[in-house]
């Protein structure tokens, strides 16, 4: 296995159980089967160790708990260093993946030389999971304009330091990477754009596929 997918969970009611639950269960239809998933539980609720103890969900996964949260870049980093496999993945705990994410990416890395490899996303509301919406406008509205192009490492990087245009649970990395750059920093609401753009600086190798793998869950944030 040359693939972890890293899961962050803050779940603090059966709500967001759900929502964790759903997560993994796209896992389940990946056409790609060879990874290993580690799921860091950041000061949770007692329940969801209970349930997601209690499910069978076909997957080689390894819990991780952090008994007090602290930022999500504390919680990644935590999961990072139980990462033993070359590449890393990541799902943020209330989003899914479609069925071919990880067969199309690791297709890409292994016939192409790049070190960040993201994807376009599809989004949803809440817990309706059948109306894909194809992106959402400066503001976070629906919008019926398609995304700008971003797919080659010019043209991500003609616009990451002004405005973050990758989705970061759609992104597999090359694990030294993130290792050299030190992991995530305690940038509130902003550590993967912060990360991506220490990545240019470090002269990494960044694409995005311009298939829809990613779907993003609107409105569904843990409440501080």
């Amino acid at each position: 296995m040359l693939l972890t997918i890293l899961i962050c969970s803050h779940s603090v009611n059966d709500f967001y159980d759900d929502l964790l639950v759903r997560s993994l269960q796209s896992f389940k239809n990946q056409t790609y089967k060879q990874f290993k998933v580690i799921l860091v539980l950041d000061e949770c609720w007692s329940n969801t160790k209970k349930l997601v103890d209690s499910l069978d969900y076909g997957l080689n996964i390894k819990i991780v708990e952090r008994p007090k949260k602290e930022g999500l870049s504390f919680a990644k980093n935590y999961g990072l260093a139980h990462v033993d496999t070359e590449w890393v993945g990541f799902l943020d705990s209330d989003d899914l993946y479609e069925p071919k994410k990880i067969e199309s990416q690791i297709d890409y890395i292994t016939n192409n030389e790049v070190d960040f490899l993201g994807s376009k996303a599809w989004y949803i509301d809440s817990l309706n999971e059948t109306d894909k919406y194809p992106n959402l406008d400066d503001r976070g509205r629906l919008s019926s304009i398609e995304q700008d192009l971003n797919e080659t490492h010019e043209q991500i990087r003609e616009k990451i330091y002004h405005k973050n245009v990758l989705t970061h649970g759609s992104m597999i990395v090359r694990k030294s990477c993130i290792d050299s750059l030190g992991g995530y920093r305690d940038v509130r609401g902003m550590e993967d754009w912060d990360l991506w753009k220490r990545g240019f600086d470090s002269g990494f190798k960044f694409y995005q596929i311009q298939d829809k793998l990613y779907t993003y869950r609107l409105n569904t944030s843990v409440p501080l």
